[in-house]
């Protein structure tokens, strides 16, 4: 697939000949299941891209995104993990482990690609799922990069959750991302159940996913990114940087949970600063 990106330099927007550097689809068969996969560029830096709460790659990194990068600088993969988006069927299940077990899928993917070593970039869920590869794949991962990330639900986010649980009950505009890719009763369903495992972690777990339990392990280069308008989001001064040894903080004071994707070019430039500089 190729869709336009934004005018520009070449190095600056993925454009080839003033033309979209063009993203690709494929798939690997994992563990006897079809894995889903896009690609874009091919620079030395590879990268692999893990998207959101009943996501997927098209969603979560148009490419209108990843044409914000440079193709010669780096190699990107979005994967959709097993029950999301092109990796069905069968459809995903929800349950506390999903996201540790989606880190098996990510590290052997970029196996069989040959990618290694490789940034792991985790957005929302997705950064649960990236702390998880990080922390298993210690000699494959090089760098770590959290977008709208959290490792805990406090009592003020359970109840948040609950309150989301109702999918009938969302504005349109809310709803409208994920039906572009999705029946209504898949994501009436997917929803539900996540929020039930969110309920869970806070009333089983202390409030702690298990991507929590690791995030102390992780040693490589790792950079979290905000936007200070994000609701859902707490303080990641106070809930990663006391924890990760190698850490730094981005943040775009008028960005949302979809930072990334509103200002696509800001968070295209922040990475790949962070990328050259962490080399």
């Amino acid at each position: 697939m190729t869709e336009n990106g934004q005018n520009g330099h070449p190095e600056q927007n993925g454009q080839e000949n003033g033309q979209p550097t063009a993203v690709t689809e494929a798939f690997e068969k994992i563990q006897d299941l079809q894995i889903g996969y896009c690609r874009y560029g091919n620079g030395p830096n590879n990268m692999l891209f893990i998207c959101g709460a009943v996501g997927c790659y098209k969603k979560d990194w148009p490419s209108s995104v990843l044409q914000q990068f440079d193709p010669a600088l780096v190699t990107i993969i979005c994967i959709d993990p097993p029950g999301y988006g092109t990796s069905r069927p069968p459809d995903r299940k929800q349950e506390v482990n999903r996201c540790m077990k989606d880190s098996v899928f990510c590290l052997e993917l970029m196996n069989k690609l040959d990618l290694n070593p490789f940034t792991i970039v985790g957005w929302s869920e997705g950064a649960r799922t990236a702390v998880h590869v990080a922390a298993s794949g210690k000699q494959k991962v090089n760098r770590m990069i959290l977008l709208a990330a959290g490792t805990k639900v406090d009592q003020r986010g359970a109840w948040a959750f609950r309150g989301m649980r109702d999918t009938d009950l969302w504005l349109p505009n809310a709803r409208a991302p994920y039906l572009a890719h999705y029946s209504n009763d898949f994501l009436k369903k997917q929803w539900a159940d996540l929020c039930d495992v969110v309920q869970e972690v806070f009333d089983m777990m202390g409030g702690r996913f298990t991507s929590d339990l690791v995030l102390s392990s992780i040693k490589c280069p790792s950079l979290i990114m905000t936007g200070g308008q994000d609701r859902f989001c707490t303080d990641p001064k106070v809930n990663f940087t006391p924890v990760l040894k190698n850490c730094r903080v981005e943040t775009h004071l008028h960005g949302g949970h979809d930072f990334h994707i509103k200002y696509a070019k800001w968070f295209a430039e922040k990475v790949q600063n962070f990328i050259k500089e962490t080399q």
